[in-house]
């Protein structure tokens, strides 16, 4: 029976037989490193045991018009899942959840679904007891390859290795119930249920990423024709991260060398030594083993250089590790932070800047077995360095997309260094929690919670559970006493604006001040003032994810040599994707309020070096922002002003940005009645939230499984911002021959390289306004129809990029 033909004109066939093989030896090397090879292998050996059937042969072997019209008509994922749930669901114990587990990872490998629907339904049976072909299918396994697996043992293994499994969750579950018994919490059994069915979704999940990575990988190595049994691999983990340290080695010593060599104030002198010796700090820390830690280094310490160096240090003491992890909060702070890693580690193929979702690949779970297929060209996560976003992070561990699903395992043995945690929406905290335990009790994860203003996850009401010791820096106060060199000037009113107004008094400052900053709250408002001030003959700059990463890291260059000069002066109109990750240094700045964190991030390109004695923050109110949509944006200015009227009647002896003020501020955030629910992420439209739906599910109404969730739904519901936006590769620079070389290209893998350096050359757009931009936006090729360009001459503005007025920031 055949699984596959080549779509290479050669029409080469790939028997059940042999995929089944390449899948399970797949599925066995990416399982041992968490402790499943064997229930890997189990998932990998019967994953297409459906597709042993003549009227799946037929639908193969028909021409172009039968298939598409039989296209996802002859199901088969259930048929395997059938197999092992009624051989062994019936067993005693914790095989039922691992059998229950197996099952549904086969029958979900083309598309997840909810084992109990809205409406109380059993979907999970009943997809069980509706195989089509179901003996025919078994039957011709059996002749063709299944008895030559020793399935008895293998199953037998895999319960020894689930078992394994079950007691360091059933350990980070005693650690919870601990904490909340020590705080005398309120519903505790109920809670510790949730608690335990989350966890198990994860485990679900791990499950499914290995199956479907290896089920995808395998498929593509016979397109390519590559032997996926005796291919190399394509990085070794341990080579790169020696040579990698060496490269990090020398570019820090260019650095010192330059800094002694410059003339320097005094001030400026001791926050570079004090950057060197909590980058000193952070690397003797890598000889603990992996847990959950913060770095709690101030705005402007170097935590990017700090956290890589930890990084290259735990990667050597710790031979097991896999890759390194940077999350960001925003694409443009990932821009900068791969670019810090291009820069220090001396090797651009050994680092994926990943953020843009460049393929706008609508799923629907239906694979055609003649062609590769638009989804091979996805992004993996296969690099030992990957710079991405919050949002394709979280995908990774909660969307419903295939392509997100498969990169989930690539954070095993993996660290993972977030970034600006506490830039996490709110309605996150609980899933984003109880994942990071999971990862790093299960998969040796080892995860640093990297910011300057650090929120209290550990006291939320399900908690993440830090390591031991919990700071990989020590005393982190007088570290903020160090580094303070703002004053933030935030009088009990905060002072309204109109856009004249503001624009007026900027004129009047720049009389005063060579280098001005303004962040604003929205990409219309900074394009608003922006125009206002050129209309004046300020010497400008507008910056916004309109414009794309490599277009936004010119002007950032070309501002930072007009602001090294001393000479001219500029005023930097920005939305808050300057806030973090951009080494950048401004005498004066205006910021329209926001959250506390936002302000210490700003902050943060204040006197960045010591320039001055003091750089003063101006915060303020901007009318006509059109901010009143972004509902976390406007909750956090709330609990920010209480802050600040808490500020203003104390002595003030001390900064506003000391840690003090910044617990209190989360304190609100967190610890609000409303909170608590919010953190759950609630979906209004069917009154649940993701949280219960990965654990309860929806509730089945005659109970048969023990596993019930609603993986699908939450899955779809799953948006860290409300946006659906897509990457469009735009013509700036390089982007015009990116275009004309992924439109040329024939082999996979030459798509795939365009795509992964297409990164720094799009911009997202929201799928909503696709029609908006009938004409403007084109597919790049009719045979490659979900990559997108902008296609007319003049549409990509120099200036101002893509602009649609009405589009808010998004991350």
């Amino acid at each position: 029976m055949v699984a596959h033909i080549s779509n290479d004109g050669l029409n080469r066939e790939e028997s059940v037989a042999e995929h089944t093989e390449k899948a399970r030896f797949l599925c066995n090397e990416k399982g041992k490193r968490c402790g499943l090879s064997h229930l890997m292998s189990l998932c990998g050996i019967l994953h297409d045991v459906g597709k042993n059937k003549q009227e799946f042969d037929d639908y193969l072997h028909g021409d172009e018009r039968t298939r598409q019209k039989q296209r996802g008509s002859i199901a088969h994922a259930s048929t395997g899942a059938k197999y092992i749930y009624d051989m062994h669901h019936e067993e005693p114990g914790n095989i039922k959840y691992m059998v229950e587990m197996i099952s549904y990872a086969i029958a979900a490998h083309h598309g997840l679904f909810d084992c109990v629907d809205i409406e109380h339904a059993d979907k999970f049976s009943k997809r069980l007891s509706e195989v089509d072909s179901y003996d025919e299918a078994c039957r011709c396994a059996r002749r063709d390859y299944l008895d030559e697996y020793e399935l008895d043992k293998t199953f037998e293994d895999s319960a020894d290795e689930f078992n394994l499994v079950c007691n360091k969750m059933k350990s980070l579950f005693n650690r919870i119930r601990s904490g909340w018994k020590s705080r005398k919490e309120p519903n505790i059994v109920e809670r510790l249920l949730e608690c335990r069915f989350f966890l198990l979704a994860c485990l679900q999940r791990l499950i499914l990423s290995i199956l479907i990575d290896s089920d995808w990988e395998s498929t593509s190595d016979f397109m390519r024709h590559i032997d996926t049994l005796s291919k190399s691999p394509k990085f070794i983990p341990q080579e790169i991260f020696e040579k990698a340290g060496e490269n990090f080695a020398a570019y820090m010593e260019k650095k010192r060398e330059a800094t002694e060599a410059s003339q320097m104030t005094d001030k400026e002198k001791a926050i570079f030594k004090a950057r060197n010796m909590l980058q000193d700090e952070c690397r003797k820390f890598a000889r603990y083993p992996a847990g959950i830690y913060c770095l709690p280094i101030p705005t402007g310490g170097g935590k990017t250089l700090s956290s890589l160096a930890y990084a290259l240090e735990y990667c050597r003491l710790h031979p097991e590790t896999e890759r390194v992890i940077y999350v960001s909060p925003y694409i443009s702070v990932t821009e900068q932070n791969a670019q810090v890693f291009r820069d220090a580690i001396g090797n651009d193929d050994w680092i994926l800047e990943h953020h843009s979702s460049v393929i706008r690949n609508e799923e629907t779970g239906i694979e055609d077995y003649r062609n590769g297929g638009i989804s091979r060209y996805d992004i993996n996560w296969e690099e030992p360095f990957i710079c991405t976003t919050f949002v394709q992070f979280m995908n990774a561990l909660f969307s419903d997309k295939g392509e997100s699903i498969r990169r989930m395992h690539r954070l095993i043995h993996s660290v993972v260094i977030i970034d600006e945690v506490q830039s996490m929406p709110l309605k996150c905290v609980h899933t984003f929690n109880y994942m990071m335990n999971f990862l790093n009790a299960v998969c040796n994860t080892n995860i640093i919670l990297c910011t300057a203003t650090q929120p209290t996850l550990g006291e939320a009401k399900c908690p993440v559970c830090y390591s031991e010791p919990k700071y990989m820096i020590e005393n982190a106060e007088d570290w903020f006493c160090r580094f303070e060199r703002v004053r933030i000037h935030a009088p009990c009113s905060i002072p309204k604006y109109t856009f004249e107004s503001l624009g007026m008094e900027i004129e009047e400052r720049t009389k005063e001040f060579r280098s001005i900053l303004i962040v604003l709250n929205t990409k219309s408002a900074v394009r608003t003032l922006y125009d206002m001030l050129k209309a004046k003959n300020i010497n400008a700059e507008y910056l916004t994810t309109n414009l794309c990463a490599e277009h936004r890291s010119d002007k950032i260059e070309s501002i930072k040599k007009v602001l090294g000069k001393k000479q001219d002066t500029i005023v930097v109109v920005s939305t808050n994707l300057i806030e973090a990750g951009v080494d950048i240094s401004f005498e004066c700045v205006y910021r329209s309020m926001a959250g506390l964190d936002s302000l210490a991030q700003t902050a943060g390109r204040c006197n960045r070096n010591g320039e001055m004695e003091y750089g003063v923050i101006h915060l303020i109110r901007l009318e006509g922002e059109n901010a009143g949509n972004m509902d976390e944006l406007q909750r956090n200015i709330r609990k920010a002003e209480s802050v600040l009227n808490d500020y203003g009647e104390s002595e003030k002896t001390d900064s506003l940005l000391m840690p003090k003020w910044m617990n209190e501020y989360y304190r609100h955030i967190y610890y609000d009645e409303d909170a608590k629910d919010e953190m759950n992420f609630p979906i209004k439209r069917i009154e649940k939230n993701i949280f219960g739906l990965l654990s309860r599910g929806f509730g089945a109404d005659e109970k048969r499984n023990q596993m019930n969730q609603a993986y699908k739904t939450a899955g779809q519901e799953y948006r860290v911002i409300d946006d659906d936006s897509f990457g469009v590769i735009v013509p700036y620079k390089k982007g015009a021959k990116l275009i004309e070389t992924i439109q040329a290209a024939h082999d996979m893998e030459d798509v795939k390289a365009g795509i992964r350096y297409a990164q720094r050359y799009t911009v997202n757009i929201r799928k909503k306004q696709l029609k908006k931009y009938d004409g403007l936006i084109q597919p790049v090729s009719e045979n490659i129809p979900g990559i997108y360009m902008v296609a007319a001459p003049g549409a990509y503005h120099m200036e101002y990029g893509i602009s649609p007025e009405w589009e808010v920031l998004i991350f």
